[in-house]
């Protein structure tokens, strides 16, 4: 018999492969960590069978196409094709190499690495983001323990108590005190490998005056270490007390530290965000911790930059809405409406909180108390409200200042670069908050009046003409029935529905789907152009139907929408197949010839059934 094959895991791969000598310690950690634990962190799994199901955190999705196998120890997402094992998981997600996965994921489990080095090259990055993380833990403790007890930082814990920052916030933030000296830190740091990460982490800055001569980046400065997801310090933000600029001071990228993947906060309140399935993105440092500290802890704070996707990403896995308390100034204006694209590309529902001229988080509650912050929580605007209310704040609502917001508008629509159907539930609305129509905001000759053509009643405009029969005709009934709307929605009719027109009309549906009276009316009201002309017409001269031919018609539509929604399904898992064959992954092949079975059975059901409705209308 030969050796037992060393087991070696490369990154990119998705499976554990042999080398020729003896080294199971991948396989150990692999057997010891829980894969539905590590990704349940950050993505929220449901049962589903003998797997988990959940939203991909690789991609926006609405629809969970994101499994986990917990038997196989495996993910695979059927939306954009990412899959692997715990530690490809970790390496994309996390955005590290396979030995930190390796060894954070080892250190979690308690199991025991061999020393010896997997690769050079790896182990070399490896060592180096080690060595990081080391002297970046090392700073966080020497400022905290400086913050707590050392005398030169009594300001510093007078500055905290006059803020309502309690000490055991301070402590579970590991909150620091920079003293004001040019070398307090290079100081404490033992041996010239230390100073050179100091210097790589940005807790240090070369001298250009005198060349070899190092000082501390952070003085006279109250510290928030950041920290990343798996509780490592990644870097610190600084904020002055007494006079100086800037007034607060962030570390350096580098190779552990990315402002635009990481929010402050996030560790530390990750729990308390999943238990209330939300979360307060606030702007400022003091404005999370303020309220944290009264109790308000399923917050996270940007890193002084605008949203990111990452970070969205990031939150997606605990929370399920955004409630965004920025400051309502201009500048906290502009964030939120930066926000738009990127919240409506990831999918994660948002609102806007408004709090009073002259307030921030902070002061708002430190004046008026949890209980009242909450009360102005609760009366919080749809993001998409907001950003129109502001614009028409700073430009009128008159056709020079529609004119600039639909100019606003598209350049917010580009950031949607991709996302069709994102793109064409935010036309809908917002051309429908203008007056006008779909083409018109997307043309950008909105309110030239030579270019807006006279609706007529008949036979129909080119963009009504545009929509397929089926299509039309599935919009036409729910005008003459709305209260059939929610069946359709579930029935997948916003996948089907993805011409500008049509989405227009499926919008103004939505928004009055709520009313138990006078729906009719109120759609007429919120229409404009091509869309009210369909929709009048159609209500003066649609067909009128008997109770049982009504339900029956109804049967038949969502029937159809069912029987289009499994074939496109279908579709997408034909094209996985015959990739997947080309791949020559046997295993994952026959999981998809299996959930094509299943969806052929589902359709061959359906279509009994619109057979039977058929029959039974004759």
């Amino acid at each position: 018999m030969g050796r037992r094959p060393r087991i070696v895991y490369s990154p990119g791969m998705s499976s554990i492969s042999s080398q020729p000598t003896n080294n199971d310690a991948v396989q150990r950690v692999k057997d010891a960590a829980d894969i539905v634990e590590i990704i349940g962190e950050v993505v929220s799994l449901k049962k589903a069978g003998v797997n988990y199901k959940g939203c991909c955190p690789f991609h926006s999705e609405k629809t969970p196409s994101f499994t986990v196998n917990p038997q196989r120890g495996s993910f695979h997402c059927f939306g954009c094709n990412e899959g692997g094992d715990v530690f490809s998981f970790y390496m994309k997600y996390h955005n590290t190499t396979f030995p930190e996965a390796l060894q954070n994921l080892a250190r979690r489990y308690n199991v025991l690495l061999p020393e010896k080095p997997l690769s050079h090259q790896d182990q070399t990055r490896a060592k180096k983001k080690s060595g990081l993380y080391e002297v970046l833990e090392k700073a966080a403790t020497l400022y905290h323990e400086l913050l707590l007890h050392g005398p030169e930082a009594a300001g510093a814990r007078q500055y905290l108590e006059e803020r309502g920052i309690p000490p055991e916030t301070t402590n579970s933030f590991k909150l620091g005190y920079a003293p004001d000296s040019w070398d307090f830190l290079a100081r404490k740091l033992a041996s010239p490998e230390e100073v050179e990460l100091a210097l790589e982490a940005g807790l240090l800055v070369n001298s250009e005056k005198n060349t070899g001569r190092n000082y501390d980046r952070f003085r006279s400065r109250l510290l928030c270490p950041i920290f990343n997801l798996a509780g490592q310090v990644a870097g610190f933000s600084g904020r002055i007390l007494g006079d100086g600029q800037p007034k607060y001071l962030n570390s350096p990228e580098s190779p552990v530290y990315d402002k635009s993947r990481l929010l402050f906060g996030l560790y530390q309140n990750r729990d308390a965000i999943r238990r209330n399935r939300r979360c307060l993105l606030v702007e400022g440092n003091f404005d999370l911790l303020s309220l944290t500290a009264k109790g308000l802890d399923y917050t996270a704070a940007p890193l002084g930059t605008a949203l990111t996707n990452h970070q969205i990403r990031a939150l997606k896995g605990y929370a399920e809405e955004v409630l965004i308390l920025f400051d309502g100034d201009a500048a906290g204006v502009k964030a939120a409406v930066r926000a738009v694209p990127i919240l409506l590309a990831e999918e994660l529902p948002a609102r806007v909180v408004v709090l009073p001229t002259g307030h921030d988080p902070d002061t708002y509650v430190r004046e008026f108390g949890r209980e009242k912050l909450e009360e102005v929580l609760a009366q919080a605007l749809p993001l998409t409200d907001f950003v129109f209310a502001s614009l028409v704040d700073r430009y009128g609502s008159g056709l020079e200042g529609k004119a600039k917001i639909a100019t606003e508008l598209r350049t917010m629509l580009a950031g949607l670069a991709g996302h069709q159907l994102q793109q064409s539930v935010f036309v809908a609305h917002f051309s429908q908050k203008l007056g006008i129509s779909a083409e018109q905001l997307l043309s950008g000759k909105t309110f030239e009046k030579q270019e807006i053509p006279a609706i007529k009643p008949s036979p129909g405009t080119p963009s009504e003409i545009s929509l397929p029969q089926n299509q039309k005709q599935l919009l036409e009934f729910l005008i003459i029935f709305p209260e059939y709307l929610q069946n359709f929605m579930e029935a997948g009719i916003e996948v089907m529905i993805t011409n500008p027109f049509g989405c227009n009309i499926l919008q103004h549906l939505r928004e009055v789907a709520c009313l138990e009276t006078g729906q009719h009316e109120r759609l007429l009201d919120l229409a404009a152009g091509p869309e009210k002309a369909f929709i009048s017409r159609l209500l003066i001269t649609g067909p009128t139907f008997t109770d049982e031919a009504r339900e029956l018609a109804a049967e038949e539509k969502l029937t159809w929408l069912r029987q289009c929604r499994i074939k496109l399904r279908l579709e997408d898992l034909t094209k996985q197949i015959n990739e997947t064959q080309k791949a020559g992954d046997f295993d994952h092949l026959m999981q998809l010839m299996a959930q094509k079975k299943n969806l052929d059975t589902e359709l061959q059901t359906q279509n009994f059934a619109f057979s039977s409705q058929s029959e039974d209308g004759k």
